[in-house]
Formats: structure tokens, sequence, C-alpha cells
């Protein structure tokens, strides 16, 4: 190679490095803003929070997730094709109770578990009784401030794909924190 063509290749990944790692971050993490007081006291609202998308082989019970309601896609999952990015309106911030296979939580209504029937986009036709443990491919996603809180007690199982992330941490608040 000429020493032009060497210089004209170091520049161009000089100026194509950090955009590739800005697209790579892109993909992988969002920020999204806490609404509603169903976390309480882990997150107020107002708190801007990232998301790590992440596989549905990588959730975990206990961790901190945010997702959209069962079986509704009132925002896109992820960044369209054309750019636009992930929205903060429609999402729920709440805590993994119980992955598939997991015993279904004792204080979910019906007989162990969610209102019979219930399944990934809200109930299924037909009547029945809930299963003793999550089905495959279903979460058990309940808020920290139970009493504030609408989740599984109220809407039944959530699907992995209703998952955006895991919260990995919060990175700002613009909510009133008592002194």
């Amino acid at each position: 190679m000429t020493r032009p063509i060497v210089v004209a290749a170091a520049l161009v990944a000089a100026v194509a490095a950090p955009f590739a790692a800005l697209w790579w971050l892109r993909e992988r993490y969002v920020l999204v803003t806490v609404q509603g007081e169903s976390m309480l006291p882990t997150y107020r609202p107002g708190d801007r929070v990232l998301v790590r998308r992440v596989p549905p082989s990588a959730l975990r019970t206990g961790q901190i997730v945010v997702a959209g309601w069962p079986g509704e896609r009132r925002v896109p999952m992820r960044r369209s094709r054309g750019g636009g990015p992930v929205l903060d309106e429609g999402w729920l911030i709440k805590r993994i109770a119980a992955l598939p296979g997991d015993p279904v939580p004792p204080d979910l209504p019906g007989p162990g578990g969610p209102p019979a029937g219930a399944a990934a986009g809200g109930r299924v036709p037909g009547e029945g009784v809930a299963p003793a443990t999550v089905p495959p491919g279903l979460l058990v996603l309940i808020g920290d401030n139970r009493a504030a809180s609408h989740d599984s007690r109220q809407v039944g199982y959530f699907a992995h794909s209703d998952v955006l992330g895991v919260v990995k941490r919060r990175v700002a608040s613009t909510g009133h924190r008592p002194s």
C-alpha cells in the first residue's frame, strides 16, 4: 500500500470507530424514566434508569425489568430500523417474582397463582385452575410498592417478549427525594 492510502484508511477507521461504538451502545442500552409509584422505595417517579437489553435466558428472579403491558404493543419494543428511539410511554418497571418452572407466588389471586386462564396477552378463553408453576415463556412481575402496583396480580403473566430489558442502575433523578 502506498502511504496516502494507509493514511486515508487510518483516518476512516478513526472516524468510524466512535460511530460504531455509539451504534453498539444504542442497540444494547436505553434510558427510561420512571413514572408512578409502583417501585417505591427502590425507584421514584422521575428517576432515569439505564436498561440493558438481554435475551430471555439472562433473566433472573429478583431482577428489575422494564416491560410492556401483556400482549399490547403501544410503543416499539426495539428501536426501529429507521433509527427511531424507544419511547418512555407505556413501559412498566417491575421486579421478576417468578420465571418459567418456578412455583407461582402464593400471594397472587386464584389457587396458587394468577387468575385462572391468565396468560401472555391477558386472559385466554376457557376455565381452569391456575398452574402450580409458571408456564414456559412467561413471567410473574410484581412492583415493590404492592399497594400502588398494577402487575401480575391483576393482569396475569407477562411474556418474555414483553420485556425490554433489565434495569442496571439509576442514572439521574428529577423526582422529589426527602431530605
